[in-house]
């Protein structure tokens, strides 16, 4: 520490009420500091006010036809898990901020009385008052890389929301989509009750010509009681697809959900081919660009790890005055100091931190390594179960169906013309109408999971990307 004097010009009379002067004064600037601080601590409040607060939307909803498009809407607005990883993200990037700054000024006073206690006011006590200002400076480059860092790691959470996002909206669509297919189930089912229906008045009819046995007409009311069991089950899991939706938008589940007619026509493959789907994915994928984020702070940690070996100083300016600071003449000594915060002994700790960071740094690079691959199979699998779910719905509605319905025809005529056809054989081919109507729909539906599932991965649908 240096100090540099100067002989005050002449004997000036101190005043007995200098320090509780200053005292006063540092009291009166301390509530404009407060407020100050305050609007500080409202800043983040405010700037999310372009966040849209969460509407209660049971009762509004009612009634009213739900598209998909609405659906989703709805959902990001009023999903609580969305909501809370949106927080979350703006929660960290208010972080770069507070570490890309100078540290905190530091001010000091030190009173000194010559005779009488330290709160001994008398105009002879002989006060000396010793301010001094302090202002602490990191190593050049150390701020900058802590932001950078911040500023780094809150694009990884901020992906994470991106990532989350798709994932909601691909639940979303996939139950969507799954109520969709189990209303066409219970459509498709009450056709097939009115085909047993048929089947039992065939029956009755041949029973009371004699030309067939009672117990035709009972199977074909058994079977007309098996299938309204199973229609049964149908309408709970139904009530269950609402629930889910209900949950994802963030309503009651018991809020009555009326589903708009959505569009029939099954996806298609897209016409990029797989390697090239598998690229795109690679570089808009939300977990991808999270890990680049991941890998960059890392680095970025490394960096600011090799600067800890360098230390950090402070610069103070002081005075040794009389309490009354007003008067610059009444100074008696002024002073300039300068301060180091070494590193440790051995550089054990920084060197430590430095293998941490390194160490940090390999990690986030493979993991970015499994995310690539991760991201490589998901694509690829969810691909050809696209191609696989389509080639199953072409062959299922141009050959099983027709041959099927042709078949039920074939039989109920016979068999109600006297024809020869055995009551089994008829009800075998109803069967297989049945089985074959529900394999279309569930075809149709993994095509379209599938194809949901191709668009999540990727981070957006292909069509638009081609």
């Amino acid at each position: 520490m240096k100090r540099y004097s100067k002989q005050a010009a002449g004997d000036a009379q101190r005043s007995c009420g200098g320090l509780p002067a200053l005292l006063l004064l540092l009291i009166g600037l301390l509530p404009p500091v407060i407020a100050g601080a305050a609007r500080a601590e409202d800043a983040p409040a405010a700037s999310q006010g372009n966040v849209p607060a969460p509407a209660n939307t049971d009762t509004d909803a009612v009634g009213k036809s739900w598209t998909l498009e609405r659906m989703i809407e709805e959902l990001k607005r009023s999903n609580p898990q969305l909501q809370q990883a949106q927080q979350a993200y703006i929660a960290a990037k208010f972080q770069a901020p507070q570490v890309d700054v100078l540290p905190a000024p530091q001010f000091s006073l030190l009173e000194q009385a010559n005779t009488g206690g330290p709160f001994d006011f008398n105009r002879n006590s002989g006060f000396f008052a010793y301010p001094t200002f302090t202002q602490p400076f990191l190593w050049p480059g150390k701020q900058h890389l802590a932001g950078e860092i911040a500023k780094a790691q809150a694009e990884v959470v901020g992906r994470q929301y991106d990532g989350l996002l798709i994932q909601l909206v691909s639940q979303l669509k996939l139950s969507f989509y799954q109520l969709k297919a189990l209303q066409d189930q219970l459509r498709f089912m009450d056709q097939d009750l009115q085909r047993l229906e048929q089947i039992k008045d065939v029956s009755k009819v041949r029973y009371a010509n004699n030309a067939a046995a009672y117990v035709d007409f009972l199977n074909a009311q058994v079977a007309a009681s098996s299938l309204e069991n199973d229609r049964f089950a149908l309408t709970k899991q139904i009530q269950q697809q609402v629930e889910q939706i209900n949950n994802l938008l963030g309503r009651a589940s018991q809020t009555p959900l009326d589903i708009a007619e959505a569009d029939s026509s099954s996806p298609s493959l897209p016409s990029m081919p797989l390697k090239d789907l598998i690229e795109l994915a690679q570089k808009t994928n939300p977990l991808i660009a999270g890990g680049e984020s991941q890998i960059q702070a890392a680095d970025k940690s490394v960096q600011l790890a090799h600067k800890a070996f360098w230390p950090d100083f402070s610069v103070s300016v002081g005075a040794y005055t009389d309490p009354s600071l007003v008067r610059l003449d009444r100074s008696r000594m002024y002073s300039v100091g300068v301060g180091f915060s070494l590193p440790t002994w051995g550089f054990r700790k920084e060197k430590a931190g430095l293998g941490q960071a390194q160490a940090v740094l390999e990690e986030a690079k493979a993991g970015q390594t499994s995310n690539l691959q991760q991201v490589d199979m998901t694509v690829a699998n969810a691909y050809h179960g696209l191609e696989t779910s389509l080639q199953q719905v072409k062959f299922t509605r141009e050959r099983l169906l027709p041959e099927a319905q042709m078949a039920y025809r074939l039989a109920l005529t016979g068999y109600g013309n006297n024809g020869g056809t055995a009551f089994s054989d008829l009800l075998t081919a109803q069967s297989s109408l049945h089985d074959t109507e529900l394999d279309l729909i569930q075809a149709e539906n993994a095509a379209v999971q599938a194809y949901i599932s191709l668009a999540a991965v990727i981070g957006k649908d292909p069509a638009a990307a081609q």
